[in-house]
């Protein structure tokens, strides 16, 4: 049944771009891009003295982890050795593959969660945000600026081997989504928010996603349980638009798979238990246009009729899913 909607998906594809006329919401949605404040919170002091992280029988300092042209792995067991293009920049001035998106591809709410994604769909991101087709809805936001910038040198051979290598790993999630009617206190850190004593508290109408320690987080390690706190009943709206569509929409699995966990014959990547922020903003990339690409047409229809709350809400649902 799955094939034969997907197959029907492509035969009505352009019907369906003629008839969705895209309600792109007015409101620029700028709490899912954070900034960076001079001072961040969380920023671990470093004295010299070697860090740990719970689990972990590896000791670094703080100082060396800061650099990121190369990658610590607290956790090396874990997974099979990454090929050096993962772990060393070429470039020392430039992020090696491993530091952002960690050495499992466990990834981080400010980038993307890599390990599991098909090796081709990762080549084909990389390209096309290379190219500029796949582009931050808000003009140079760092994190993508700094993918762009550490990937320009990668050949081709780099590039299958980081994909192979991030495609073969376990995907895990350690997000917790928390429906809540009010956020808890938070500041801004580096292109994420962090949980404070005197920040911000406010209506839960968005995500507001936070490292549960950010200790831990600074340190990078892939471990660190987060909290995404979102608006009473997101998760089951999420789950009922995924599950039925609406309008003009397929459901999610057609394209996504059952569970959202993927499927190699299907177009869409997986993304169960993935960061909530990150899928909110490349639904909204999407709509806004800012994310093209051959491999995103067939969401066009799909995200044409979203509102912000139905991006936060298939976000949700989405992220509570096991990977």
């Amino acid at each position: 049944m799955q094939r034969r909607i997907s197959e029907q998906w492509w035969v009505t594809l352009p019907m369906l771009l003629f008839l969705a006329a895209p309600a792109i919401a007015a409101e620029f949605p700028a709490w899912a891009f954070p900034g960076c404040p001079v001072k961040s919170v969380g920023a671990a002091p470093d004295a010299g003295e070697p860090r740990s992280v719970p689990g972990s029988d590896q000791r670094f300092s703080a100082a060396s982890i800061r650099i990121r042209s190369q990658v610590h792995d607290w956790f090396p067991g874990e997974h099979a050795p990454p090929p050096s293009v993962v772990t060393r920049n070429r470039a020392d001035d430039q992020y090696a593959c491993g530091y952002c998106h960690l050495p499992d591809g466990a990834g981080r709410p400010e980038n993307a969660k890599i390990a599991g994604l098909p090796a081709a769909y990762i080549i084909a991101q990389v390209k096309a945000l290379r190219g500029h087709e796949r582009r931050p809805s808000l003009a140079d936001w760092p994190p993508t600026s700094l993918m762009v910038a550490s990937t320009r040198d990668l050949t081709d051979e780099d590039l299958e081997s980081v994909a192979n290598y991030f495609s073969a790993q376990k995907v895990r999630s350690f997000v917790h989504v928390v429906e809540q009617p009010e956020s808890p206190p938070h500041d801004t850190a580096c292109f994420i928010y962090a949980p404070t004593s005197t920040g911000t508290k406010e209506p839960a109408t968005t995500i507001v996603e936070m490292p549960a320690d950010m200790s831990r987080f600074e340190l990078r390690d892939p471990h660190v349980p987060y909290d995404a706190f979102v608006p009473p009943g997101s998760v089951e709206r999420g789950r009922a638009l995924a599950e039925a569509g609406r309008d003009l929409t397929q459901p999610c699995s057609a394209c996504h798979g059952p569970g959202l966990r993927g499927d190699a014959t299907l177009p869409g990547p997986p993304l169960a238990g993935r960061f909530p922020t990150y899928l909110f903003r490349q639904l909204y990339a999407i709509q806004s246009g800012t994310r093209g690409g051959t491999a995103v047409q067939p969401m066009l229809p799909v995200v044409a009729h979203l509102s912000l709350s139905d991006m936060v809400d298939l976000a949700a649902y989405a992220a509570s899913l096991p990977p």
